[in-house]
């Protein structure tokens, strides 16, 4: 969690100082390539990371096998993955700048292989201390060399070099902690491995990474495609933000769901009340975050990237809705791993992803930026609904008390942080006190609620 947080400070801040320093488009070709190489990562992986730390937890005298097939399979994976990337480049009708970006990005693929096979057996290992080191070190390393060569005046592609470069040395980072660690040491099981029977248990795991990358970046593929380096980065500018609280809700949930899945098959009473508590307390966090930004748009976008903000603030107060719809989403689809219905959860990824993908190329090609921003609420409202519809067929706790209370609140607080003839800091105050009246006095918080929280302060 602490190595996601700051990958996610790093990424956040980079993006503000080359918006600000190189302007718009080519923020907009440094966001597509980051987002194809992301894509590229998941598919080159081939779902084996994570199903490795499932069995490797469970037989660690399997480690020096596994790890040599993985590094084998991911290497090759990644070559080809790589001329993909390059073919595509040519293909794609992008901005010759955002081609030469996606053709050197493409060179970290292999040195990502081999991080992703060491820290596989990191994780099965439950080293999760040399994770967040590697990824501690690099990321600061990205950040570094990244102002440096702002300050001297570089552009995007020496940006990707900084990438492909830090991958180089996470990559011998990781062979290097790999082998002080001794992990691949002692008694160990060499009998032989099937790749058919590898990839046949890999598969769901593949299938889940994918639709996972291509929800959150999926629209940043078509955008560059459909409308160019500009559009992207005025798109861009605004879900860099909503991406903070967007992370923080996966976070969540991610938190939240091997107690969920322990409480269903051992206590019904405590997992429905943690089910119904999860869902109330998210949105009751979310919201008036949501409703806040929404009024503070102009003056905070402002303050993060400076003029160059001023397209996108629009696209902002529209895409700052997604936060509360993608609460609840990840609470279908949370709910439906923790039960075991495991297909019916990617089912509402994939639904969600349908909707992107008919949507956001229509309405981009007659809105641009703004459309697509209207296309990203209306497939995360579908995948929603969805996710409703599957847990009532499972009969899953799917209730919100006083939910019409939550966004009574959530509306006054947009209008007022959106109209009040006050500077923003004091109309986000003002908003919060008045959202935490309003919920009080409809009855949200109830004495369950303030038992809870005297009890988890007084320890």
């Amino acid at each position: 969690a602490g190595s996601s947080l700051w990958r996610i400070f790093i990424s956040f801040l980079l993006q503000i100082l080359i918006t600000r320093i190189l302007g718009v488009a080519e923020f907009g070709q440094y966001v597509s390539a980051l987002a194809f190489l992301n894509v590229s990562q998941v598919v080159s992986e081939l779902g084996l990371p994570s199903m490795l730390v499932r069995d490797l937890a469970q037989q660690p005298g399997r480690r020096r096998n596994y790890f040599f097939l993985s590094l084998r399979v991911q290497l090759l994976s990644s070559m080809t993955t790589w001329a993909g990337l390059v073919l595509l480049a040519w293909l794609l009708p992008v901005s010759p700048m955002t081609r030469a970006a996606l053709m050197l990005v493409g060179a970290s693929l292999p040195f990502y292989a081999i991080t992703s096979s060491s820290q596989t057996l990191f994780r099965a290992s439950e080293r999760m201390e040399l994770v967040m080191g590697v990824e501690g070190i690099i990321n600061s390393l990205i950040l570094g060399l990244s102002l440096w060569i702002l300050w001297r005046g570089g552009g995007v592609q020496p940006l990707i070099g900084v990438l492909v470069l830090t991958q180089a040395i996470s990559a011998s980072l990781s062979l290097i902690l790999l082998w002080r660690t001794r992990l691949l040491a002692g008694a160990q099981d060499d009998t032989p491995l099937r790749w058919q029977q590898i990839w046949q248990a890999a598969r769901p795991f593949y299938w889940l990474s994918l639709a996972d990358v291509l929800l959150h970046r999926l629209d940043i593929l078509l955008l560059n495609v459909l409308a160019g380096d500009f559009v992207t980065g005025v798109y861009s500018i605004a879900y860099s933000v909503v991406r903070v609280l967007v992370k923080l809700i996966q976070s969540y949930w991610q938190a939240l769901y091997p107690t969920l899945s322990r409480l269903f098959h051992a206590t019904a009473d405590q997992y429905q009340r943690l089910s119904s508590l999860s869902l109330r307390y998210g949105l009751m966090l979310v919201l008036p975050a949501t409703a806040v930004g929404f009024g503070i748009a102009p003056e905070l976008l402002q303050l993060l990237y400076g003029n160059e903000s001023v397209n996108s603030v629009i696209v902002f107060q529209i895409l700052v809705w997604s936060a509360p719809i993608y609460l609840v989403e990840m609470y279908a689809v949370t709910q439906l791993m923790a039960t075991g219905h495991p297909r019916s959860s990617l089912q509402i990824t994939w639904v969600h992803i349908a909707g992107l993908l008919v949507l956001l190329p229509l309405l981009t090609l007659w809105l641009g930026a703004t459309g697509a921003a209207v296309a990203l609420i209306i497939a995360g409202l579908v995948g929603a609904i969805w996710g409703r519809i599957k847990l009532h067929r499972f009969a899953i706790t799917w209730h919100v008390h006083r939910a019409w209370a939550l966004l009574a609140a959530t509306m006054v607080v947009a209008l007022l942080a959106a109209l009040l003839p006050l500077v923003w800091p004091i109309r986000a105050l003002i908003g919060g006190v008045v959202y935490l009246a309003i919920i009080w006095l409809a009855g949200v918080v109830e004495a369950d609620d303030r038992r809870l929280a005297l009890a988890m302060f007084g320890r």
